[in-house]
């Protein structure tokens, strides 16, 4: 079946948000927990720090875009900026990655929360 628009449709197809990056999966068996898109604002505290930028979350995961590299199996510390602004720490393994033009996608896998870092001292 055509993906194109229908025969007398002079509307364009949709572009994706992130058009490069595949949409979130269709429900299936490897699925654990619905996807949302996202644009959350993440950062990558250990075991390098990056700013990130949240394509997709789940209730176990999430999506990643970022400049830079994270390995097959890396244990991240993350704080998760929300839309309303509410941080969030996270813990997370790094299921997948690949290389998408310039920028590293990830998915990763939350295994648990982590107590915020502390300041650092002047």
């Amino acid at each position: 079946m055509s993906k194109s628009p229908k025969k007398h449709s002079n509307q364009p197809r949709p572009l994706r948000k992130h058009s490069q990056v595949r949409r979130a999966a269709n429900p299936d068996n490897r699925r654990q927990a619905e996807r949302w898109p996202s644009d959350a604002r993440v950062e990558i505290l250990t075991p390098i720090q990056r700013e990130a930028v949240a394509l997709d979350v789940s209730a176990t995961g999430v999506q990643l875009s970022l400049e830079g590299w994270l390995s097959t199996g890396t244990f991240c510390d993350l704080r998760i900026t929300t839309h309303t602004g509410r941080e969030i720490y996270k813990r997370a393994r790094v299921i997948w990655a690949r290389r998408v033009g310039d920028e590293c996608v990830a998915g990763l896998h939350v295994v648990g929360s982590i107590t915020p870092p502390r300041p650092k001292e002047p």
